[in-house]
């Protein structure tokens, strides 16, 4: 009986000791260990804004052995956010034993930004409007909006109700130039400045190039937006 209980304790020892030495440090298996260590130091996020899961579970483990090597690298698109597949090649001794492909799944936490009150269609977004909030997310839409400079100073084309997340394509630029507006026309050169006035031919907005009639000479110029009703030539 008693012989019974000690190989049962031996046994028990045996494979809890085994248990440890296929583990890292964190308590993740070896293999999905240096998948983490990998991801994190190649991703284009910020230490510490990451999280990664490994749905499918832990691979099946690899022995501890000095010439051991793993080395890893990114299947399919490479990108490391959302549903993220890595290729594991397992070596020892310069021969390679076998490889696993790992399962991952990857939330990034960014700044979004939602609407900090109700606001209706049509209204010039203030800073009074709009707010950044933490989001964990698995993948970036194009449209997506992370910073309030993005958004300050466009008018919303829709409602929305305190804490919605805001999209590219629910904003448009204000018009500082109007089409049938007088405009204000700078001529800038290295020697002088001629101010003079005229009318704008179309709407534009900050930067655009606009075409616009000489009120003295009625003749058209294009010119540069640079402020609400002012455009400017550089001679």
């Amino acid at each position: 009986m008693k012989r019974a209980i000690f190989l049962t304790i031996a046994i028990i020892c045996i494979v809890f000791s085994a248990a440890i030495s296929l583990a890292g440090d964190n308590g993740l298996c070896r293999i999905q260990a240096a998948v983490r260590d990998y991801i994190e130091a190649n991703m284009p996020w910020p230490q510490g804004t990451v999280r990664i899961d490994f749905p499918s579970g832990e691979p099946e483990s690899v022995q501890q052995r000095r010439d051991l090597t793993l080395r890893i690298e990114p299947a399919g698109n490479g990108e490391f956010i959302g549903d993220a597949s890595f290729l594991v090649r397992v070596s020892a001794g310069g021969k390679l034993l076998r490889t696993e492909t790992v399962h991952t799944r990857i939330e990034v936490l960014r700044d979004v930004v939602v609407a900090a009150r109700s606001i209706r269609s049509g209204i010039i977004l203030t800073e009074q409007d709009v707010r950044l909030v933490k989001k964990w997310v698995r993948r970036i839409p194009p449209e997506s909006l992370s910073s309030l400079d993005e958004t300050l100073g466009k008018r919303i084309t829709t409602q929305a109700r305190p804490g919605m997340e805001l999209s590219v394509n629910m904003l448009r630029e204000v018009p500082l130039v109007q089409k049938g507006k007088i405009v204000k026309v700078v001529f800038d050169s290295a020697v002088m400045r001629i101010t003079t006035v005229g009318m704008s031919e179309e709407d534009g907005t900050a930067g655009s190039i606009v075409r616009v009639r000489n009120v003295t000479s009625n003749k058209i110029i294009y010119a540069r937006v640079l402020g609400d009703s002012l455009v400017g030539i550089e001679l």
